[in-house]
């Protein structure tokens, strides 16, 4: 037997066998030893182990057998860990990524485990938790994590929340749940559906990349939200705020959300193969109750895990402060989950997801929207109560539907290959229709009395990440392709126009929400070297995208006449994205980092093919749009420390400023439709007329915060996030003045303060929101600009309170309870268009594995 003494950890093998063997062999040649030891190059151990456990350094580990994550673990640390095969026999983890003190990266890593790496001199070796009572081991709460690592500027800028902070906050969306974070807003309503996201000021759909196990998931239905993800089956989101990262494809200007979901790992207990869970929530201000039940298992030889996870909300109608209640806002839904991973060998990994939720009820048209006009007595004379309110609303029948493929090659002896291919499904489709009794011609610009929508997203992705050296330079290449298929459907029936030959007898697309496809392929390189303290990353990227419209099926809205502009030809547009990120690692304590980048995006579907009847001002469809570009700044330092105020306590700190400018924003052409116009109201402009032109530019600065602290007894977070945003000239006219842009958040700022009490496996702690009042409209630099305005609010402060206990006479269960706005405070979130909040909310939820 030997130990490789290369500079890196290895295992003890035998010097005749290959260094990758399969599984079973492996563990039969570690039983023979009887210890598994993970070493660097020995000359120089014990000076790096008495530095490295001191100080935090940057982790990534994937998710799987913990022996292999522990080995990758000491590798990375470049220290000694010693434990037997059997303490590790059957045993998985979901991996771990950020920035730690080798300590804490133990810690996180073996949560759950039953396992704790103790210091032994200049080594660490794996020990058994302590069971007797004042021997508690510490608590984890992770806070909104303000790193995830330091190997690149993007990893550097990343905001990430982690299992225990969705848990915590209990949310119904996932907009609520990243409203936590600086720069990262919720827009829209309360109301089931109702909400989309904003990030740094830009809140379109086209502008947030959202993904959920790697399928792309986005909404783009008039007046409603953008994603329906049930938060129950969340274990972490990653946030990259603006355009840096060149993995994320074409788009994305604000940034992109990476939604993952649970695995076994995250429910086993230890030294567990299979187990249950059954989990009830109840949530005061809807009286809405949540079941949830999983069960879950791993092979014992390590081969496989799995899990199958069930979860339905049933509740009633949004109270608001104010004791009123939005009517017809009930959440009722149901979701499901399975999910596979396959151990192939060693190297690799294959893992399946598939997911599905669906959701059925009487609710307004638009989810973004607060109260109802109630139906008039004479109404409800005619028609009853109950048939009198629903001729104002429709019966809506949603289903969303997720399934992901991924397969890892990762040969531990093999840097230079980190292979990964996936494919991704999704699929989102709304049914609405209106009872009989309502109005034949009162609803053209609302899908009419009966809508099918459904958008598609087909995603394959394969990259490669090589790390090797070239001198005193180390290489961490990734090269990577996509092809992105986005397909929209949309048909209306409007009663009014049965009869009509010229709109297909009242079946048709509606012109506001054309039907139609886009396809992108990508390229992307890039390069993070690293000298000493400084990382460097080049990259480019290449798309090639192309938009195919479908010809409406009303020839009102399919004009063979040249001159009224109904093109719905195929358009393809093709560019490049070049970045640059800087990393330098100044002391111990402090890094700095920075990102720059240029990159456009292609009109969407609905920019590109919506139409208007032939006698409009506007009639054509837009293919004369130029790509929308941005060029993107940021900076920032990020401050870590640890022992600072306590023995094994951490703070860390992360500033960033940003700058975005765009130009040739794609925006809707109403108001002044052409230049002549801004000098004479009454000239006449060509035609046709496109629905959409391109506005000069915008520009969107900004500063955010994170801090967060954590020790054995206290933990808690404070961020800050202010952004300003102007356009180079009015919304409604390219030549006019200057106007503020209406998306964007006031001054916000966020605190939590918590305290752990292991001795009783409590914690508990309290949150307050604090947001500005957002004085500023597009209306003080164009009074007409009103229609792309939203009204002026006030600032206000809510409180919270939170709790969560697993007593140790009940193996395996959990209680919470989380308090939104303990004092029923009244206000109005500005992104939430005059919609009110929601009242105060007491969420209680209890759990209990088996």
């Amino acid at each position: 037997m030997m130990i490789k003494n290369n500079g890196k950890a290895t295992a003890i093998s035998d010097a005749s066998q290959p260094a990758q063997l399969p599984r079973a062999p492996l563990a039969s040649g570690i039983a023979l030893s009887g210890l598994l030891a993970l070493a660097t190059g020995l000359p120089t151990f014990s000076s790096a182990a008495e530095t490295s456990s001191a100080t935090s350094q940057a982790f990534s580990v994937p998710a799987g057998p913990l022996s292999g994550a522990l080995q990758t673990l000491a590798n990375d640390a470049n220290v000694m860990l010693v434990f037997t095969p059997d303490q590790t026999s059957n045993k998985t983890t979901s991996g771990l990524k950020g920035t730690y003190s080798v300590q804490s990266a133990f810690d996180r890593l073996l949560a759950g485990s039953g396992l704790q790496a103790v210091r032994d001199g200049n080594s660490y070796r794996l020990v058994s938790l302590p069971a007797a009572a004042g021997e508690a081991a510490p608590i984890i709460v992770p806070e909104l994590s303000v790193l995830s690592g330091l190997d690149d500027s993007v990893v550097a800028g990343r905001s990430t929340l982690k299992k225990e902070n969705i848990e915590r906050i209990q949310a119904d969306n996932v907009a609520a749940l990243l409203d936590k974070l600086p720069g990262v807003s919720s827009a829209g309503s309360p109301r089931p559906g109702g909400q989309s996201l904003n990030i740094w000021g830009m809140g379109g759909m086209e502008d947030i990349k959202v993904t959920l196990d790697g399928a792309p998931k986005g909404f783009e239905k008039y007046r409603q939200g953008s994603v329906f993800i049930e938060p129950e089956l969340i274990k972490q989101i990653d946030v990259d705020k603006g355009p840096f990262n060149l993995a994320n494809g074409n788009g994305g200007f604000g940034g992109s959300i990476k939604i993952v979901t649970k695995d076994a790992a995250d429910l086993l207990q230890p030294g567990e193969n299979f187990g249950g869970m059954l989990k009830y929530g109840f949530h005061t201000n809807d009286n809405q109750n949540i079941y949830s039940g999983a069960l879950y298992g791993r092979t014992p030889e390590g081969f496989a895990d799995g899990m199958l996870y069930a979860s339905k909300r049933d509740g009633g109608n949004i109270t608001r402060p104010d004791g009123t209640r939005f009517d017809y806002s009930a959440n009722r839904q149901g979701t499901w989950l399975a999910k596979t991973n396959l151990y192939l060998t060693d190297a690799q990994t294959l893992t399946l997801s598939a997911m599905r939720s669906d959701s059925t009820g009487w609710q307004p048209f638009a989810a973004k929207r607060d109260d109802i006009a109630s139906p008039s007595q004479a109404e409800v004379d005619k028609y009853g109560l109950d048939e009198a309110w629903r001729r104002k609303l429709v019966y809506r029948n949603q289903t969303d539907e997720n399934y992901a493929v991924k397969w890892n090659l990762a040969p531990a002896d093999q840097p230079w290959l980190d292979l990964t291919l996936s494919y991704a499904y999704s699929k989102t489709k709304q049914h609405d229709t209106r009872p009989d009794s309502a109005g034949a011609s009162s609803f053209l610009g609302s899908l009419g009395n009966e809508s099918w929508v459904d958008y598609k997203d087909n995603l394959v992705e394969v990259s490669n990440k090589s790390r090797f050296s070239t001198g005193p330079v180390d290489h961490l290449l990734e090269i990577g392709a996509s092809w992105h298929k986005n397909q929209r459907n949309a048909l209306m029936y409007y009663p009014g126009y049965k009869k009509n030959a010229a709109y297909n007898y009242g079946y048709f697309q509606p012109y506001y929400m054309p039907a139609g496809e886009q396809q992108t392929r990508g390229l992307y390189l890039q390069d993070s070297m690293t000298l000493g303290s400084v990382t460097v990353t080049p990259g480019v990227r290449y798309d090639s995208v192309t938009n195919t419209g479908e010809p409406n099926i009303a020839r009102m809205y399919n004009s063979s006449d040249p001159k009224v502009g109904h093109d719905y030809s195929s358009k393809s547009y093709h560019g490049f994205t070049p970045a640059l990120g800087l990393v330098w690692k100044a002391t111990p304590n402090v890094s700095l980092f920075a990102d720059v980048t240029r990159t456009w995006r292609a009109p969407t579907i609905d920019e590109q093919y919506t139409v208007q009847y032939a006698l409009s001002n506007v009639s054509g469809s837009s293919r004369d749009l130029k790509v929308e570009t941005i060029n993107s700044v940021r900076g920032g330092m990020i401050l870590n420390f640890n022992n600072l105020l306590a023995d094994d306590d951490s703070v860390q700190i992360r500033t960033t400023l940003f700058r975005n400018r765009g130009k040739d924003e794609i925006f809707y052409r109403r108001g002044v439709l052409c230049e002549a116009q801004s000098v004479n109201s009454n000239a006449k402009c060509g035609s046709p007329l496109s629905n959409y032109r391109n506005l000069p530019g915008y520009t969107i600065q900004g500063l955010e915060i994170e801090s967060f602290y954590d020790s054995r007894r206290i933990f808690g977070s404070f961020s800050f996030s202010t952004i300003r945003g102007q356009r180079d000239a009015s919304p409604r006219d390219p030549w006019g003045n200057q106007t503020w842009l209406a998306e964007i958040p006031p001054v916000t700022a966020h605190t939590t303060l918590g305290v752990k009490a292991p001795e009783w496996n409590m914690t508990f702690g309290w949150t307050m929101d604090m947001v500005r009042k957002q004085d500023r409209s597009p209306k003080d630099g164009d009074p007409l600009a009103g229609i792309w305005a939203l009204p002026k609010t006030s600032g206000y402060a809510l409180q919270g309170l939170f709790a969560s206990w697993q007593p140790e006479q009940v193996k395996g269960m959990e209680a919470r309870i989380a308090v939104d706005n303990l004092f029923n405070t009244d206000y109005y979130p500005y992104l939430g268009e005059s919609v009110s909040g929601i009242g105060r909310n007491i969420k209680l939820s209890i759990s209990q594995k088996f």
